[in-house]
């Protein structure tokens, strides 16, 4: 024991001689690199620094500390910015001495830059922002134009908590749900005016390509208390180009017969004035995939035209005017190129012709440097002839939206108050039992307090007065935390409201002939909320979100007792409907590679119409996940991507297959190549080549639910897809 105490004694002395002079060796062979990192708008905070495996980043000033090691040989200096594009230097260090190093960032638009947001209303940041706005910009929207020119369907792909969900296999019907709330709870926007109509339908998505859209920006969650009785469950505002953005036309081609043909033209001129114009031409060809006598892909034609005017100066006056309509048919049901025996015997032959016309105008003026004043208005038309076999329906819908609202700002308040009124008008000539003429004007005001750098908050109230469902206010609150390490925590809960419509996903299926009227429910209410947490730091992105709702008086759809024609009537259900769940989200951007992944899992409950049970919300996936990998070479114009998602398994209602679908996986491939100014790609979808008509049959062996021939889409039907097209800078 002696013997190991003297042992440990004597190292601990030699331990104390020999500090002192291993730190003077190392003093002698280290450096400190000190960085200042600016931009043109000043310091760059969080900027990632590294050198020689040693990493750190800046603080609020631009600076960051590096004590390397020196070597014999220069040293490379990387600095990388989300929202820039990456420098770097050599340098030579010299054992001892400080060396001082200043860096200017130059601001790249293609990165994952800051983005301004309209949904707001405040048009702020979006990482400023109290309530959580996601937004695809950038070449998340470039790539999904060239993957689908003619709409919107997989635009929204790539973001967790959303689901573009197939509402009628027959003519190819589309509608947003948002973290496990119905479609028709989705209010969509253009340019934050409801150009499309209050409840744009599930035809929607289907009729506005791409091309033309800056960013996509969606609140989740009931946002009534800022758009009134049409969000409950969220909203979906695309952005449009303004210019000097360059004008491009696409031609694109598919494998299974379809042609899209569209162009964009953007003019700048004198004194801060611009237009835009968007014009296509789309068609294609009904195609019955698996040969039972029942097309697969509806066919269409579909022309549509939108110019728009922009005026600004610069003390931030700011003019929008648009106008726009598309005529549209679409055909499906039965096929003529089908080998196989209908279940069901006879030719039924589906189809919609749409015709759209609208107005739009959204005006700001400053009164001050902290006094605005701005007004937007919207008007629209909208025919539809729709045709189930023998049933026919001539409906035609309209809608007037005004709203004028006054901004403040003081110190780190913002206070925003506002009026509206939206008139909406629904004549259908073959089921007049549904006609309808409601007036809803409205009363709002929103203020947003930042009293620091790292807290702010947004408290938002609003009452409606419906003519028909009488006084309803909601409110919804908002809080952002901000905390060292570029982590940010954002918790947000509200109520919302939606006045019921005969135009629901699924009328939208087999039309209102059947149905029996009138429209005598009770308006829909439901509570949201979640907490998001974000963390950035170069090269990765990451965030995760825990959401819940609960919806009261779900209108649904109820057999009629002793009615052999399927009749059904819309009704109240006796219990509530509420989801929960959580969503995690992931991009990595390290040039040339841009990894985006992202995971939902969503448990829903409901009560049935039907028989008064809880259940599994329908057509609606537990579990999804995505993964999206793109190489990109700005030099050369190469780019390469591959998609992977995994949809989970839904519950489904009247199915006489199964009642439970089950999971699958699709993968997807894009290589693009630039040769001048244009653009060549080639897009092939659905590798794994899914169709839900390898499980069981589309069709159905008796008429069900309305008379409607067909089961829920629950997976592809139009299996391995391919495109080719062009993209040209004119």
């Amino acid at each position: 024991m002696k013997v190991v105490v003297w042992i440990g004694r004597a190292l601990s002395v030699g331990l104390l001689l020999a500090g002192p002079a291993v730190r003077a060796q190392d003093a002698r062979d280290s450096a400190t690199v000190r960085m200042v990192v600016v931009s043109a708008a000043g310091p760059v905070v969080g900027a990632a620094v590294s050198a020689i495996g040693v990493r750190a980043e800046t603080d609020r000033a631009g600076s960051a500390v590096l004590r390397l090691t020196v070597p014999a040989e220069p040293i490379v200096l990387l600095v990388r910015r989300l929202g820039f594009a990456p420098e770097s230097l050599h340098i030579a260090l010299r054992p001892a001495l400080d060396t001082t190093v200043s860096v200017i960032l130059r601001e790249r638009a293609a990165a994952i830059a800051p983005v301004i947001v309209s949904s707001t209303r405040t048009e702020r940041r979006v990482e400023e922002e109290p309530l959580r706005v996601e937004v695809l910009a950038g070449e998340d929207v470039g790539e999904k134009t060239q993957m689908h020119p003619a709409d919107l369907r997989t635009l929204l792909t790539e973001m967790s908590g959303v689901q573009v969900q197939t509402t009628s296999p027959s003519l190819g019907a589309a509608g947003v749900r948002i973290q496990g709330m119905r479609s028709r709870h989705t209010l969509i926007l253009t340019d934050g005016l409801p150009l499309y109509g209050a409840q744009a339908g599930t035809f929607g998505l289907l009729q506005i390509p791409p091309l033309e859209l800056r960013q996509a920006e969606v609140i989740k969650g009931a946002a009534s208390a800022l758009y009134g009785p049409g969000a409950l469950g969220g909203v979906l505002n695309l952005v449009s180009r303004r210019p000097p953005d360059s004008s491009e036309a696409i031609v694109n081609q598919t494998a299974r017969w379809g042609t899209d043909l569209v162009a964009f033209g953007a003019r700048q001129f004198a004194d801060g004035r611009g237009a835009t114009l968007l014009a296509g031409a789309h068609t294609q060809r009904a195609v019955d995939v698996d040969r039972d006598g029942w097309s697969d892909i509806p066919g269409f034609r579909r022309v549509e035209v939108r110019p728009r005017y922009f005026a600004a100066d610069t003390i931030g006056n700011t003019l929008m005017l648009t106008a726009g309509g598309f005529a549209e048919s679409r055909g499906g049901g039965s096929s003529e190129d089908g080998d196989a025996t209908m279940p069901i015997p006879g030719v039924f032959a589906e189809s919609l012709t749409t015709r759209h016309l609208d107005l739009g105008a959204s005006i700001r003026r400053r009164l001050s440097n902290s006094v605005s004043l701005a007004g937007r208005f919207a008007g629209n038309v909208q025919e539809r002839v729709r045709q189930f076999g023998a049933q026919r329906e001539l409906e035609r819908a309209s809608t007037l939206f005004g709203e004028v609202t006054a901004t403040a700002v003081s110190g780190a308040h913002t206070l925003l108050a506002g009026v509206a009124e939206q008139l909406e008008r629904y004549r259908n000539r073959d089921v007049s039992r549904f006609d309808d003429s409601r007036t809803t004007p409205s009363a709002f005001v929103q203020h947003t307090y930042a009293p620091t750098e790292w807290l702010s908050t947004q408290l938002n109230a609003r009452c409606d007065a419906s003519s028909r469902y009488g006084s309803v206010c909601t409110p919804r609150g908002s809080v952002l935390a901000r905390a060292p390490g570029a982590v940010s925590v954002r918790l947000s809960a509200g109520a919302g409201w939606s006045t019921p419509s005969p135009l629901t996903e699924e009328t939208e299926a087999f039309g209102l002939t059947r149905v029996v009227g009138p429209l005598a429910v009770a308006a829909e209410r439901a509570r949201t909320a979640s907490l998001d947490v974000g963390m950035t730091r170069c090269p990765l992105e990451l965030s995760g979100t825990l959401f819940a709702s609960r919806v009261t008086d779900p209108v649904g759809l109820r057999r009629v007792a002793g009615d052999p024609t399927g009749a059904v009537q819309f009704v109240n259900a006796s219990g509530p409907a509420s989801a929960h769940g959580g969503e995690l989200f992931a991009v990595y951007n390290e040039e040339p590679i841009i990894v985006t992944a992202f995971y939902a899992a969503t448990r829903t409950r409901e009560t049935s119409p039907e028989s008064g049970r809880t259940r599994e919300t329908p057509n609606l996936p537990t579990t999804s996940a995505g993964l999206d990998a793109a190489f990109e070479e700005d030099e050369s114009g190469t780019r390469a991507g591959v998609e992977l998602f995994y949809t989970g398994h839904q519950a489904l209602e009247d199915n006489p297959y199964r009642t439970v679908s089950p999971g699958y996986v699709t993968v997807g491939l894009l290589l693009s190549q630039r040769l001048g100014r244009a653009n060549v790609y080639f897009n092939l979808e659905n590798l794994t080549n899914t169709r839900q008509t390898r499980w069981d049959p589309l069709l159905r062996p008796s008429p069900g639910e309305g008379g409607r021939r067909t089961v829920d889409e629950w997976a592809p039907l139009e299996g391995r897809s391919m495109n080719l097209g062009l993209r040209v800078r004119l």
